[in-house]
């Protein structure tokens, strides 16, 4: 032997215990499966997941209800699935050689999930997760009989809906939407690169509710895991996938859904396999939806809101040159009276295609793909349109291309469990066509005639962002009681516009110096000055927005009834700027008074703008397999300003927004706290949370004014304060015979302040004064009977929200204020009632739900949206397939 063979020995012995497989300790995790009478559930999906490597293994529940397990020691988590039944999960540990029985009941006609994957990046019981996470199963989304994805998300508590129509609701949670709160799909971020700073939102509608697996809304700060605008939270929606089976199966369903207040219409088709080595499944699906109505009205008019003084219509000579003739008022903010339950411009249609694969390409290493395709047209913005308000929108087009590719490999080394590659690349494009009429005033060279001028803008906008992504995720047992979650990320997000402008010019009439004075003579209908002028302005440069991030989260369990999770972020966010011909500022700003910091505005040619952030967690639960689990953490949240707040430049709704390159990042300091509790049958939790956010960007807020009107820039205005309680219950209670009575009941009380903040308009202080957007209170009562054995099931519902009396003085103060804005400030409740069939047989089941929504027909609007919501409605829907 040489000298060396000891060092080669050495070497041969370290490798070894890197890259071997760790010696198994055999342990034993069994159980029997049954419903809340006491019965057996033969047929029971259960699945061990391995918490740390991933690997799960599966059975399938026999006569007696039994299952069984022979692992390694370890933690796992047991899920148990059965069509009819809520979902069931319980976290086990296992000593070496220990035996553990784990019996697990399942509620039949309750649809609560008990698995969340968004919270930790992974499979983990909500239980030992110190947050409040709403699940929304497939069977839930099913039976709700939902118009869109939107509405879906907006079914849960602290959800309030933004926008309206059959495709246009997106979310706000806990007081926040746009890019405030963070819309994942399938784990990778929607993009939001191109919304406005307020009442808008990432558009949940390029999913289709036929193609959602499960919806996961996880309250508080997401910025550890995912990055910027996870400030109130992370919303996951995650879409239908096939796995692997131990033997060949074959996959088929259609999805039907039909309303009648919209004559709505909507079909799916998929199609697939599955078996040990390859899995794929093919969605697609097509919608149609018309112009919507209200609720029972007899009349609503909005002269009295200008009578009294509330809000007041601008007149373009009146106003600009102190006379008083009332002849000339602006097309923004005209007074109207509304007969009709039609709400216009609220048609859309669509389709989509989804298809997935999974493929094991060796032991324990997998490939999953994903290819999704979304088509849109015709999409109004409802009410947006003459009488209700000046100016017309709609999307012609709205598409998504998303294509995905993911290989995991588990069980790598004794201490690497898991290593996942994940790499993405999805284009959003959309035409925004928006007819707006422009009015002003051109005195001549002596002043008399003042000549009024209308401008009708037609302009149609291209809007496209395509964005590259990749995520590493590593997953470390570095030492006993730890398991590590680190990652790197990089997505790039990439705009880039065409715009087509069509401006017509008319004389509307004239003051002329006549022999008494001044006098107003008003034409009798606008007098064309030639042709349209066809122009293609650049109101946001081509551009992109990149971050890179490293991140790493520990779950140490110090104790057997303690967890305590931590973990820190480190992002470098970077703004590129192109030369793009056509991006003017100075026509933006030019003359106003004060004028615009030029600091604030971007310079002409290339250039980039750079930042770094730390953000981080750290959370605590107490006892968390006993019927009562505490909790408590605290997270340091970060959004950076996205490209339309640092860079449009034009024209708004009325008025004009300057861009701010300068605007400031919002940072936020989120504490939550709470206790979730099982025991028995009954389910639930109490939680609670103190949100402050330091320099809240407003982008609609008058800075300036120029002589083409008022101008608007993203300012950091204000630092806020949102808190809030939220409570949720399930209680099944058994009946004669095994039926069940299932009463759910779920609340959410918001308060929202301006902590310290001033009025860029006039520069009085804000503090003390409420916060916009917040829904104080929303209330959830659901009675459910289902049939002992699930063949059948009846449900009565209602929702109700808390008037808004704390209005934003922002909102009050603004020139922009409008009638709906003071409209959209009541209370409601608004019931449904549902009913449901269920039909198996082997793995074929036949599924249809009736329902009323708005049972009432309640003439509403949700809070601070425009458009009244839907009236009432008779929906029918239908499902088949295999499961």
């Amino acid at each position: 032997m040489t000298s060396s063979s000891p060092f080669r020995a050495l070497i041969r012995t370290i490798l070894g215990l890197l890259f071997s497989a760790a010696a198994a300790e055999a342990a034993t995790v069994s159980g029997v499966v049954t419903d809340s009478t006491g019965s057996t559930v033969p047929s029971a999906r259960v699945t061990l997941h391995d918490i740390a490597t991933g690997v799960e293994r599966q059975v399938e529940t026999g006569v007696d209800g039994r299952y069984r397990f022979d692992v390694d020691a370890g933690a796992y988590l047991l899920v148990v699935v059965r069509t009819g039944f809520s979902e069931a999960a319980r976290t086990v540990r296992l000593e070496a050689d220990a035996s553990m029985d784990v019996p697990v009941t399942l509620e039949v006609g309750s649809f609560t999930a008990a698995v969340t994957v968004t919270a930790a990046r992974s499979e983990r019981e909500l239980r030992q997760v110190p947050l409040h996470v709403d699940t929304i199963p497939a069977a839930a989304v099913e039976q709700m009989n939902a118009l869109s994805t939107g509405d879906v998300i907006a079914a849960t508590v602290n959800v309030t809906p933004v926008g309206g129509g059959p495709v246009g609701v997106r979310p706000r949670l806990r007081g926040l939407d746009s890019t405030r709160l963070l819309v994942l799909v399938d784990g990778e971020r929607l993009n939001t690169a191109r919304m406005a700073t307020d009442r808008t939102g990432a558009d949940v509608a390029l999913v289709s509710p036929d193609a959602v697996e499960r919806i996961e809304v996880v309250n508080g700060a997401g910025t550890l895991m995912y990055g910027s605008d996870a400030l109130a939270g992370t919303i996951n929606i995650i879409t239908n996938e096939p796995t692997l089976t131990p033997d060949t199966r074959f996959l088929y369903g259609f999805q039907g859904y039909y309303s009648s207040n919209e004559n709505g219409l909507r079909g799916t088709l998929s199609v697939g396999a599955t078996s040990p080595r390859v899995a794929f499944r093919v969605q697609g699906g097509a919608e149609r939806y018309d112009a919507y109505r209200a609720g029972d009205f007899d009349v609503e008019a909005t002269e009295p809101f200008f009578r009294s003084g509330q809000i007041r219509r601008t007149d373009t000579i009146d106003d600009g040159f102190g006379f008083a003739f009332g002849a000339f008022p602006d097309p923004f903010n005209a007074p109207y009276v509304r007969t009709d339950r039609e709400i216009p411009n609220s048609q859309a249609r669509g389709n989509f295609v989804n298809a997935s694969a999974q493929i094991r390409v060796g032991e324990r290493r997998s490939v999953r793909v994903r290819y999704q395709r979304r088509r849109m047209s015709d999409v109004g913005f409802p009410d947006f349109a003459a009488p209700y308000f000046f100016n017309a929108v709609s999307l012609p087009f709205n598409r998504l291309d998303k294509v995905s590719a993911r290989y995991e490999a588990q069980a790598v080394t004794p201490w690497l469990a898991n290593l996942s590659v994940t790499s993405y690349y999805q284009r959003q494009e959309r035409l925004l066509q928006n007819l707006l009429p422009v009015q002003f005033p051109a005195p001549a060279a002596t002043f008399f005639p003042i000549s009024v001028m209308r401008l009708d803008v037609l302009s149609k906008t291209a809007q496209r962002v395509w964005t590259p992504g990749v995520d590493v995720q590593a997953v470390l047992v570095p030492a006993s009681r730890h398991l590590l979650t680190t990652g790197f990320t990089w997505y790039r997000d990439r705009s880039g516009d065409e715009r087509t402008t069509e401006t017509t010019t008319s004389l509307l009439g004239q003051v002329a110096l006549g022999a008494r004075g001044p006098a107003a003579v008003v034409f009798p209908g606008p007098v064309r000055l030639g042709p349209p002028v066809v122009a293609h302005p650049v109101r946001v440069p081509d551009a992109a927005f990149r971050d890179i991030a490293v991140f790493a989260q520990d779950e140490w369990r110090p104790w057997s009834e303690v967890s305590i999770i931590a973990g820190l972020r480190t992002d470098v966010y970077r703004v590129g700027i192109d030369a793009t011909p056509g991006y003017s500022v100075a026509s933006v700003v030019a003359g106003a008074r004060p004028a615009i910091n030029p600091s604030t505005l971007p310079p002409a040619g290339e250039t980039t703008y750079s930042r770094t952030a730390v953000t981080g967690d750290v959370g605590l639960i107490a006892r968390p397999d006993r019927a009562i689990s505490p909790f408590v953490r605290y997270g340091r949240s970060y959004r950076h300003p996205n490209l339309e707040e640092m860079l449009y430049a034009g024209p708004a709704t009325a008025g004009y927004i300057a861009p701010n390159v300068a605007v400031r990042p919002e940072i936020g300091n989120n504490v939550d706290a709470g206790a979730k509790f099982r025991r028995g049958p009954l389910t639930g939790g109490a939680y609670m949370f103190f949100n402050r956010y330091q320099d809240f960007i407003a982008q609609d807020l008058v800075v300036a004014t120029t002589p083409a009107g008022p101008l608007a820039q993203a300012t950091n205005f204000a630092d806020v304060r949102i808190t809030g309680v939220e409570m949720n219950v399930d209680a099944p209670i058994v009946l004669w015979q095994g039926h069940m009575l299932t009463l759910s009941g779920a609340a959410a009380f918001s308060r929202g302040t301006v902590v310290e903040g001033v009025n860029p308009r006039d520069g009085r202080p804000l503090d003390g004064t409420p916060a916009d957007n917040i829904t104080p209170s929303k209330g959830l009562l659901t009675a459910r009977f289902t049939e002992r054995r699930g063949r059948w099931w009846a449900e009565y519902g209602v929702r109700a929200q808390g008037e808004v009396s704390r209005v934003a003085f922002t909102v009050l103060d603004s020139p922009f204020l409008i009638p709906q804005d003071l409209l959209a400030l009541e209370g409601v409740a608004v019931q449904r009632a549902a009913l449901g069939v269920n039909l198996t047989r082997a793995r074929d089941r036949a599924g249809v739900v009736f329902a009323v929504e708005n049972l009432a027909d309640r003439f509403y609007r949700e809070h601070f949206q425009f458009a009244p919501a839907r009236g009432r409605s008779f929906t029918v829907g239908l499902t088949l397939g295999t499961f």
